[in-house]
């Protein structure tokens, strides 16, 4: 018996299959570069990882410093939370000791109900974009209760 020379139907539909894909992938990339994406005079690629190494890190400080504000004794009668003003011993960092780029401030206001309060940690940053800088920031709230 001779042995059949060639490729499959279904060998042909897969392999173009995979190259439909590759194909796709490349030109979106190449449209998304052309447009100037996030940091402009980096690849596309290089501009989504570096924003998110900011975004990460901006969170990272924020729930760092918010956990270290939940830490603070609220009692009824003490009010270390004072609206207007951070709790004792969390100025405003600007920069981030061991983060150039990142400012974090802490916000106090009034609560919903009697004896609560508001807390917003912001961590500010700077973006390098191929137009200059792009400030973004973010922030983290919750509601802190006064303890018997």
């Amino acid at each position: 018996m001779r042995k059949a020379r060639g490729f499959t139907l279904v060998e042909v539909l897969i392999a173009l299959a995979i190259l439909t894909i590759a194909v796709l992938g490349v030109a979106a990339t190449t449209a998304l570069q052309s447009v100037g994406g996030s940091a402009g005079a980096v690849s596309f690629g290089q501009a989504a990882v570096t924003r998110g190494y900011y975004l990460s890190t901006a969170t990272m400080l924020a729930q760092d410093r918010m956990e270290q504000v939940k830490r603070v004794q609220y009692r009824v009668g003490t009010d270390p939370f004072a609206p207007g003003n951070p709790p004792p011993g969390f100025a405003n960092e600007t920069p981030v000791n061991g983060f150039p780029n990142f400012d974090r401030l802490v916000t106090v206001a009034a609560g919903p109900a009697t004896d609560t309060r508001r807390v917003t940690v912001t961590v500010a940053f700077t973006l390098p974009t191929a137009q200059g800088a792009n400030p973004e920031s973010i922030n983290i709230t919750t509601l802190v209760a006064a303890r018997p």
